[in-house]
């Protein structure tokens, strides 16, 4: 395993990046403003979970990425309810979801 963390701007968003190198497959995570999004290999339904809904976590997930800028381009397919409630939801760019974000 192999991790590597990093940085992204963009228009004024800033985000830390993560890699998480693993036999045949790779993590992708960007993180900022209180939330991150991931690539398709995590679970948002863990989130949403009663236990952890009360931490009110902002997360969001995208499917099919294959780099830290595929992910930042891509489309949410899932985004927690928490998540939600700040104006993010499944359809969104991720882009715009940090641009939202940043301006809360």
């Amino acid at each position: 395993m192999r991790i590597n963390e990093g940085s992204l701007s963009d228009n004024n968003i800033e985000l830390d990046t993560l890699e998480v190198f693993l036999d045949n497959t790779t993590l992708y995570i960007l993180s900022g403003y209180n939330a991150f999004a991931m690539c398709g290999a995590l679970n948002i339904d863990v989130y949403n979970s009663p236990k952890m809904k009360e931490r009110g976590v902002l997360a969001m997930r995208c499917v099919g990425v294959h780099s830290l800028l595929e992910l930042y381009d891509s489309v949410i397919v899932e985004a927690t309810d928490s998540l939600k409630e700040k104006g993010v939801t499944p359809g969104m760019n991720v882009k715009d979801a940090f641009k939202i974000l940043s301006n809360q």
